[in-house]
């Protein structure tokens, strides 16, 4: 599931980021708008139908994957859930900066996140002196990250797990190298299935390798297009 609309969303859906003027309106760690929160709510009737039920809920630490996390599986789902930076969004703006994890404790008090095992500054930046620091995450970087992601994820003891990430990390975690990532709507759910005997990717092994010798798995849609955004 990609989180429901933010603040961040609604501004550029007025200014477009790869606009020549483009000002980047600084909203770190953006969270959910009054829209994304009624988003989120109303996605945990289909979370709550999801066959069969996820074994290990896995949420980004940024604070509208959080806030999603929150309204759309929380009311409903009582099995463990780990908050991991992996599943961050690629940095782009200010709105992709995390918070620390004090700061996340605080905000999300309840118990039912554990960030005890979370660095302070767990997201990319471009300046270790000043972790606020806006910049690009090298596409090579993110890249990687997300093959980490899937590789984690292929680990994992779970036959399902339920993730609720991001748009740029949910493109490219369902992309195979031959075909592009799915474009998630916010609080879209889709299903897929993790196949580890992949298809070779570029700048992998013969054998189906990666470059590190470890295998490269894909994701496939499960039922494609089983539910569309409920809040756009």
């Amino acid at each position: 599931m990609r989180h429901g609309t933010t603040e961040m969303n609604e501004y550029l859906s007025m200014y477009r980021y790869d606009a020549e003027n483009f000002s980047d309106p600084m909203l770190y760690d953006t969270v959910l708008s009054p829209r994304g929160r009624a988003g989120a709510q109303a996605a945990a009737g289909p979370a709550a139908r999801l066959r069969p039920e996820p074994e290990l809920l896995v949420v980004s630490p940024l604070t509208r994957a959080l806030q999603t996390a929150q309204l759309a599986f929380l009311p409903h789902y009582d099995g463990p859930i780990l908050v991991e930076p992996l599943a961050r969004e690629r940095v782009w703006h200010a709105s992709d900066v995390g918070s620390g994890r004090e700061k996340l404790q605080a905000t999300f008090p309840e118990g039912r996140y554990d960030f005890s095992d979370l660095p302070d500054v767990w997201w990319y930046t471009v300046d270790p002196n000043n972790p606020r620091a806006v910049g690009l995450e090298p596409e090579d970087v993110f890249k990687e990250r997300v093959l980490q992601f899937k590789r984690w994820l292929a680990s994992r003891p779970e036959e399902t797990i339920a993730v609720v990430a991001h748009w740029g990390l949910l493109h490219e975690l369902t992309s195979d190298g031959d075909s592009r990532g799915a474009e998630f709507e916010n609080c879209q759910l889709r299903t897929y299935v993790l196949h580890t005997n992949s298809p070779l990717e570029s700048g992998s092994s013969s054998d189906g390798e990666g470059p590190t010798g470890a295998p490269v798995p894909v994701l496939r849609e499960r039922m494609p297009n089983l539910l569309s955004a409920l809040f756009r």
